[in-house]
């Protein structure tokens, strides 16, 4: 538990005569890990700390209120009563709400379980814990107004840092909504969908520096889908890959599936047809 921080010499004092912006950082159901990578950016933290005065951080802090905030950043989604009450809470205390991380913004694996049968899930529940009151794991949008998002499962460090730092300035960051395939592409990978890999990057907003791919993992979209994707084009490439539509339709659900309500509808409008897949399609802008 952190009760004081020892700026490094030589850091510069923010100007007294401005007003630093109150910010709040919380969490509600999820792993905490979008909260780590706040920590993660280490000694740039010192710099944010002479920027904003850090009102509330449960997870280093030992008083936390939670009331009058310039920008209230929650990490989580809303899978009980109590999680629900609170958010609606903090909008209500606060100027501008940003949702930290896939959970926040998409819903991420917990809200699979809204494409499930309870009877696969249920032995999972907590039997003695009668006094969470279980709602529909949903994100946050869901529920109250969201002013910004930064995605990602984890959220990249260095794009919440960006944000803060805009924020402050008054020149918050456009959000990053090219497709993983550029950065991918930029970096010199190889597509692995052309190795039969079911890689989702076509349709994942990107921003993450394709960091997953890097390393020889396909996408899984935690970053939520591109606002022009061509889902029936995606749908078609992975079938004519030899995947069946159960695994793409569950591939698509894990990390997304509540931001997809069109999918099963589109799934079932397109055909299989076969998709010679060279890197990316044209219409997405690449070579």
């Amino acid at each position: 538990m952190i009760k004081e921080t020892t700026r490094k010499k030589g850091r510069a004092d923010a100007n007294p005569s401005k007003a630093k912006p109150l910010i709040g950082v919380f969490g509600i159901t999820g792993c905490a890990g979008c909260q780590l990578s706040i920590i993660f950016n280490e000694d740039d933290i010192l710099d944010l700390i002479d920027l904003v005065d850090l009102r509330a951080f449960p997870f280093i802090k030992e008083v936390n209120p939670e009331e009058h905030f310039d920008i209230c950043i929650i990490e989580g989604l809303v899978a009980d009563k109590g999680d629900l009450e609170r958010i609606k809470k903090l909008r209500g205390n606060s100027k501008m709400v940003v949702s930290l991380g896939a959970c926040a913004c998409t819903g991420c694996v917990p809200a699979y379980r809204q494409f499930t049968l309870k009877e696969n899930y249920e032995h999972l529940l907590y039997q003695k814990m009668e006094e969470i009151q279980d709602v529909k794991p949903t994100p946050i949008d869901a529920h109250i107004k969201v002013d910004y998002y930064i995605p990602g499962c984890p959220p990249d460090k260095k794009q919440i840092l960006a944000f803060i730092k805009g924020a402050v300035a008054g020149r918050i960051p456009k959000p990053y909504d090219s497709p993983v395939c550029i950065e991918c592409r930029q970096n010199g990978n190889a597509c692995l969908l052309d190795v039969g890999k079911p890689c989702l990057g076509p349709i994942t907003a990107g921003g993450c520096d394709a960091v997953c791919i890097n390393g020889g993992f396909e996408c899984w979209g935690c970053r939520g889908p591109t606002k022009d994707m061509h889902l029936d084009l995606m749908i078609d490439i992975l079938r004519a890959k030899g995947f069946d539509d159960r695994f793409i339709q569950d591939r698509m659900r894990t990390f997304v599936g509540l931001k997809l309500p069109m999918l099963e509808k589109v799934m079932k409008k397109t055909s299989e047809v076969n998709v010679t897949f060279k890197g990316m399609p044209a219409q997405r802008g690449l070579p």
